[in-house]
């Protein structure tokens, strides 16, 4: 390999976690997943066409920008803007014929009159904010806002959906519950008013394996495809129901340097750690500017020669520096494991969020999207 840090996505991986949630969700559930933020770090386009090869019915951005790009890869399926659109984007976001949440009034209009222009009919889910305080109607504006969007010419209501705030949490199944039978009523209430074929989305992959039995139309999954949960509780709940996920990212480097340096040496800026004896250590590049976390030094680990080589010292911009004291015949250049499994051993976006004081989420939306990812 040519490039000194690089990432592998398994293409299987992907597929089987797909293949795993679609079970789970049912037959009749459709199934959206979430590409936003480079498909999670394992990059936006061909990570995407791994997905539309499994069978997924909707992909999920969070911006007309991610929109446009899987138009531009080739992507025609269904795509689902998350996040907010500016109305000095309707032209783009009806060109690229992608559908968005609906909660902004003047916003929709804006939308309805560009897509009556390129002679589109714009799908919009109408999206309620039952308890997550983030985008999204209050309850009880729904049905209004309901009534002056059938109007428009240029959209479509093609669902109502949700976000839930503790869906993977098992110590607050009230608040989950209290938004489910808020969510419901209201989707009920739209039903009601004559609008056929209303796709209802508000369960996650964590929804559809702890709660099965409250689940919708479609499911809105991410972080289960790329074979990670958003929780303990869910890791838990999966592994009762014999749902196993496979990471399908693996982050890799090589040595740049081999050392040993003497007792009482420090290690990498600051002084956090000073050598108590004797060390052989490894200089790896890559560092924070990569999408590392600073947490990590002193804390984690790296595999090299399918070993665990503990990372001392501060994490660096563009460097972290590594104890290989125990590991025999290293040398300059050996594949070194950032994330991902090497011989036995394994590490995991988990153990990075752990040692970071933070979720596998952010570990690998992180990292950088112009590292160079093989699809294998």
């Amino acid at each position: 390999m040519k490039d000194l840090i690089w990432i592998e996505v398994s293409k299987k991986a992907i597929a089987d976690n797909f293949k795993q949630i679609k079970k789970t969700a049912g037959k009749n559930t459709k199934i959206a997943v979430a590409v936003k933020a480079n498909a999670y770090g394992h990059g936006l386009k061909e990570t995407s066409k791994i997905i539309a090869q499994a069978g997924a019915d909707w992909l999920c951005v969070n911006s007309i920008e991610e929109a446009e790009a899987l138009r531009a890869s080739g992507i025609k399926m269904p795509v689902l803007i998350m996040g907010f659109t500016q109305k000095a984007d309707a032209n783009r976001v009806a060109k690229s014929g992608a559908g968005v949440f609906a909660y902004n009034l003047a916003a929709v209009k804006v939308l309805s009159a560009a897509a009556v222009r390129v002679r589109k009919k714009i799908p919009v889910f109408i999206k309620i904010d039952t308890g997550l305080s983030r985008l999204g109607l209050l309850p009880e504006d729904t049905m209004s806002f309901i009534g002056e969007v059938r109007k428009l010419k240029g959209v479509k209501i093609e669902g109502v959906a949700t976000h839930f705030a503790v869906d993977d949490d098992g110590s607050h199944n009230g608040y989950f519950k209290k938004q489910l039978t808020t969510f419901r009523k209201i989707a009920a209430e739209i039903k009601d008013e004559g609008l056929e074929n209303l796709i209802i989305s508000g369960s996650s992959s964590a929804t559809a394996i702890i709660f099965p039995e409250h689940g919708f139309d479609i499911i809105r999954t991410g972080i289960g495809v790329y074979g990670y949960h958003s929780s303990e509780h869910v890791g838990s709940c999966s592994k009762k129901k014999g749902i196993n996920l496979e990471p399908a990212l693996t982050l890799k480097t090589k040595i740049a340097q081999i050392k040993e340096i003497p007792k009482g040496v420090c290690v990498s800026y600051g002084c956090d750690f000073t050598a108590r004896k004797k060390m052989k250590i490894a200089v790896l590049p890559i560092g924070y500017s990569d999408g590392l976390d600073r947490k990590l030094g002193n804390k984690g680990y790296v595999l090299i020669k399918g070993k665990k080589a503990p990372i001392i010292g501060r994490v660096c911009m563009n460097m972290m520096i590594v104890d290989v004291s125990n590991i025999f015949d290293v040398k300059t250049e050996d594949e070194t494991v950032i994330i991902g499994k090497q011989g036995r051993e394994r590490v995991t976006a988990d153990d990075h969020a752990r040692w970071a004081d933070t979720i596998n989420y952010e570990i690998m939306a992180k990292l950088r999207e112009s590292i160079s990812r093989y699809y294998i």
